[in-house]
């Protein structure tokens, strides 16, 4: 009996969190019906003109971003598209679950390679690294995907964040900083996977969703700081804002919602309504006007990011910095 009301109470407590009753606004637009099952990846293109879209059963949109209008739709992967890599030429690349990695330009397939599932993206000293989950890195020409390297790492990498020198390589308990030559420069110890693992624009902090709570380590010193949020489940993205000034989270478990910290205090300064299913990614936009987030309710959602200065100014509960 008490066995039975424990669980009770706590499968309340998820279905309260699910609710999400904190005051929040909308999004500015709802693209809904986008990706049949769920909306798996997004990116902007470098110059913010365009959007690019990714679903789980592996289509690809391509959408003009001002009028919010799809221009192509394209079919190369098999299973879920899991990163979009915009490249400075115009062209991107797309890798998947089903090991497929996808060099497009525009809606033409350009060239394409296939092997281990595809976890992460970056472009790192002008080449295109791809995480995969056969415990390696492999680095491609971004112009043909020729093979260049493959490095071999001690788990799966589940995220790849890039700041000037610097390759950061999220693995289930660790962070690898990776120099130039691919060499690892140093390994920060982490408790659990650091999802959707971002630089600062500045180089100097390194940010993570986890469950609860956003991990952030110093670069320079590999010291970790936990932050408590509102969500009541995995922050599954993370995105800083081009400025640095702010870092939005999205929930995957229970509320797949919206909140926006600013980097300086950590506090909450915007709150946006829950996707209706699980949060997937979350990112702004180039000039940090727009964010755009999508999930598995199938939608992709965007955001005016201009946020009064009366709010910046305000603390908000539950989103104070906390060391430990």
């Amino acid at each position: 009996m008490t066995k039975n009301l424990l669980l009770s109470l706590v499968f309340i407590h998820f279905l309260s969190g699910c609710s999400n009753l904190a005051p929040s606004d909308p999004p500015d637009h709802v693209l809904a019906g986008i990706h049949e099952f769920g909306t798996t990846a997004l990116a902007y293109t470098t110059d913010g003109q365009f959007l690019i879209s990714g679903g789980f059963r592996g289509d690809i949109r391509l959408w003009n971003a001002a009028a919010r209008q799809p221009l192509n739709k394209m079919h190369g992967h098999r299973r879920a598209v899991r990163a979009i890599l915009p490249l400075a030429s115009g062209a991107f690349v797309s890798g998947g679950a089903d090991g497929r990695l996808i060099l497009w330009q525009g809606e033409q397939l350009k060239t394409r390679v296939e092997g281990a599932g595809v976890t992460a993206l970056a472009l790192f000293q002008g080449r295109v690294v791809s995480g995969h989950d056969d415990g390696r890195l492999r680095a491609w020409t971004a112009d043909a995907l020729h093979a260049v390297r493959e490095i071999v790492l001690d788990d799966d990498a589940i995220a790849l964040s890039v700041h000037g020198d610097q390759l950061a390589v999220g693995l289930g308990r660790a962070i690898l900083l990776l120099d130039a030559d691919f060499q690892i420069r140093r390994t920060i110890p982490t408790s659990r996977a650091p999802h959707d693992l971002q630089f600062s624009p500045d180089g100097r902090t390194l940010a993570a969703g986890n469950w609860f709570r956003l991990s952030l380590w110093d670069v320079a010193s590999g010291e970790m700081r936990s932050i408590p949020t509102e969500h009541n489940g995995l922050l599954t993205s993370i995105a800083f804002s081009p400025d640095g000034r702010y870092l939005a989270t999205l929930g995957r478990h229970t509320d797949a919602a919206i909140r926006v910290f600013d980097t300086t205090g950590f506090r909450v300064v915007k709150r946006y309504q829950s996707h209706e299913l699980c949060g997937a990614i979350i990112r702004y936009s180039p000039d940090g006007k727009m964010m755009v987030s999508g999930s598995d309710d199938e939608s992709v959602r965007l955001y005016r990011t201009m946020l009064p200065q009366s709010r910046l100014n305000q603390s908000s509960s539950g989103a104070m910095p906390s060391a430990h």
